[in-house]
């Protein structure tokens, strides 16, 4: 479950900042930054908050349609933090699970997608 955060963790951060920076007009900067810094809270916070909110849902259900109904309002209340920002990601993180939940998604997919980011940002810092 944890490689499935994780690379939940990077690809519905690219979602929010593929949302969040086509407002006004797409920038790379605001792209590249607003990627970075939410995968930083995603990686972190919203990891161990998702972790929190499925096994919270869990505990308090049985069935998977109210247990996902569940799951989908702590990860709304965890994602409270910074208003708007936060709140559109932990949506997009949920949706973003459950897709992933969908696919097998192993250690290998896991380690070269965030060597990726890594990569990326390297590469990015040095232009």
């Amino acid at each position: 479950m944890l490689r499935r955060k994780i690379g939940t963790a990077i690809f519905s951060s690219l979602l929010f900042s593929l949302i969040f920076s086509t407002i006004g007009g797409f920038e790379g900067d605001v792209f590249y930054n607003l990627y970075y810094i939410n995968l930083l809270f995603v990686i972190t916070y919203g990891v161990i908050a998702s972790l929190l909110s499925d096994w919270i849902s869990r505990q308090l259900s049985t069935k998977g349609y109210a247990r996902e109904i569940i799951s989908f309002f702590f990860h709304c209340f965890f994602g409270i933090v910074f208003l708007v920002f936060s709140l559109v990601s932990a949506i997009s993180f949920f949706i973003v699970d459950r897709l992933l939940a969908k696919v097998k998604f192993g250690w290998l997919a896991c380690i070269i997608a965030l060597v990726s980011v890594v990569l990326v940002f390297i590469i990015l810092i040095n232009r």
